[in-house]
């Protein structure tokens, strides 16, 4: 079962908060990235059902830009003003693998920075420097 990328993004955030390793929306981004090319990795489907789509900073899915572009460039240290795509009571469960998926790419990427991983996003070869064509 793939889910709604700001669902797999928003598990990431409150990760964050409780551990006080706060993302930002670029880390976010490239964290839900590297997550999905786990799942597809291990499972062999899709751990969201979006694109991502080729930015200059690397993948982005735009669901989960709109959903949390209103943090900017800041650390996300709470989500008071975090407004998900879809609503509470119809939010789907996550299955054990997704919970797989999340929680090894936390504890592999958390100390990280959003730049280095922009970067690893940008290496020769990669889906992105294959798909992104500057302006």
């Amino acid at each position: 079962m793939a889910y709604p990328a700001s669902l797999i993004a928003y598990a990431f955030v409150k990760k964050g908060i409780i551990e006080g390793k706060f993302v930002t929306q670029m880390k976010l981004q490239k964290l839900v990235y590297f997550a999905q090319g786990y799942h597809l990795v291990k499972y062999g489907k899709p751990l969201i059902n979006e694109r991502f789509e080729a930015w200059k900073y690397g993948p982005v899915v735009p669901e989960i830009y709109e959903d949390f572009k209103l943090y900017g460039s800041k650390e996300i240290v709470d989500t008071d003003e975090y407004f998900p795509s879809f609503d509470d009571d119809k939010r789907p469960r996550l299955n054990e693998e997704a919970y797989d998926a999340i929680n090894y790419t936390w504890a592999v990427l958390k100390d990280l920075s959003a730049m280095t991983l922009s970067t690893w996003t940008h290496l020769a070869g990669s889906p992105w420097s294959k798909t992104y064509v500057s302006d």
